[in-house]
């Protein structure tokens, strides 16, 4: 089909560029809303590792690269050692017919600059797989599962910044980001990059997020005009590097376009003031045009004012939950339960609460949600059922109603 072909990508032209080329010496600042963490000021050696994660009967085979030991800039390396440091996630989406591994002129370099960048391999989905939303749930799937490796025995434990998480991609990729904003929602996102996208619906009040376009003005297949539009309607902050006269894949591997990626990411997920600075220099060129309206910076620390919590009462020593709400919009809310094992391991646990007001819960991840009226039970996924004495998991979800914090009810089997 014309649609597939075009939106393909060679492997082999965009894995010849090497990262250092791209990344170059950085000074890392911390912006007003006080960073979790310092971004890394030169490249790192990059590792990868596959996981075969599946979501019902759906294969989510994901390629994690992450920031690795040894020489910088070199890699990936299949398993290699993970860095010393806590890294934000930056997931990316390939575009169709293609792969993580023909995308690596995108994917390297974020690794390279301090990014844990999850990578489903979608060689057999089609465009019809992002409007129908299979695609968006698939990338929100491989999110949830990265951030559950931060505990646990994997190599990325304690190596992931579960509350900093960006979202990416090119193409058929990019369409699958721009979901992720708007149809097919994720509140956990922070940040985006959607590289030759269009339109797939009105932005969602449940995303707060930093959003860059990324296009060429004479782009056919994905048109110029519906990503114009989305980028309209999308709030601030928000950018659009323009390539012109560029079509829908003569961009990809240029340096301009990431460079403006890789600022893009280290400002909105490190709060890197000196690469948001740099974004006008990186961005602009006589092939560029370079918009960018600021606004208000998305905080990279959480809510700025405390969230209402509440907790299960449990004897010392005993498995235990506490709710937080995480964030506020009208009409809804985010919120989020850590459950915590006691003085002993547990293996499977069930929170219960009941919902207030009419209140209904719309999308959970991390957990195995069921209902009966306002009554909520909520089972470990999995993955994350098995807590060692005093470890915590959590799962997060977002409620349509007015905030509330119920008592929690938690038990073991």
């Amino acid at each position: 089909m014309r649609r597939r072909n075009l939106l393909r990508l060679s492997a082999a032209g965009a894995a010849s560029l090497g990262a250092a080329s791209l990344l170059g010496p950085w000074q890392a600042e911390a912006d007003t809303v006080g960073p979790l963490r310092t971004a890394p000021t030169t490249p790192l050696a990059v590792g990868v590792r596959q996981y075969n994660w599946m979501r019902g009967n759906r294969q989510v085979t994901t390629f994690v690269y992450y920031p690795s030991t040894g020489p910088s800039g070199s890699g990936p390396t299949t398993n290699a050692p993970v860095a010393p440091g806590v890294f934000p996630v930056c997931q990316y989406t390939h575009g169709s017919g293609a792969s993580p591994q023909g995308a690596l002129a995108h994917i390297r370099p974020m690794a390279a600059a301090g990014f844990i960048v999850p990578a489903p391999v979608f060689t057999k989905a089609s465009i019809g797989d992002t409007y129908n939303g299979e695609l968006p749930r698939d990338v929100s799937e491989a999110i949830t599962r990265t951030l559950a490796l931060n505990t646990g025995s994997d190599p990325l434990a304690g190596h992931i910044d579960t509350a900093n998480v960006g979202v990416s991609g090119y193409s058929m990729g990019g369409m699958t980001t721009n979901a992720l904003l708007t149809a097919f929602p994720d509140a956990r996102i922070k940040a985006a990059v959607a590289m030759s996208s269009i339109r797939m619906g009105g932005p969602s009040p449940v995303v707060r997020a930093n959003v860059l376009f990324v296009h060429g003005d004479r782009d056919t297949l994905t048109t110029y005009s519906s990503a114009r539009q989305s980028y309209a309607e999308m709030p601030t902050p928000k950018a659009f590097l323009t390539f012109i006269g560029g079509d829908h894949s003569s961009y990809f591997s240029d340096n301009r376009a990431i460079r403006t990626y890789l600022d893009w990411m280290r400002w909105s997920l490190y709060g890197d003031t000196t690469a948001r600075d740099r974004l006008a220099t990186d961005a602009t060129s006589s092939g560029t045009r370079w918009e960018f309206v600021p606004g208000p910076a998305i905080p990279t620390t959480g809510p700025a004012t405390p969230s209402p919590t509440g907790t299960t009462p449990a004897p010392t020593g005993q498995v235990g939950a506490t709710y937080r709400i995480v964030n506020t919009w009208s009409g809804g809310y985010q919120a989020e339960v850590t459950v915590t094992a006691g003085s002993a391991p547990i293996n499977g646990w069930t929170v219960r609460w009941t919902m207030a007001g009419g209140a209904t819960i719309s999308q959970l991840w991390n957990g195995t949600l069921s209902t009966s009226g306002s009554s909520v039970t909520v089972r470990n996924a999995g993955y994350n059922g098995s807590l060692a004495a005093d470890a915590s998991t959590t799962f997060g979800f977002l409620v349509d109603g007015a905030p509330a914090t119920p008592p929690l009810t938690v038990t073991t089997p």
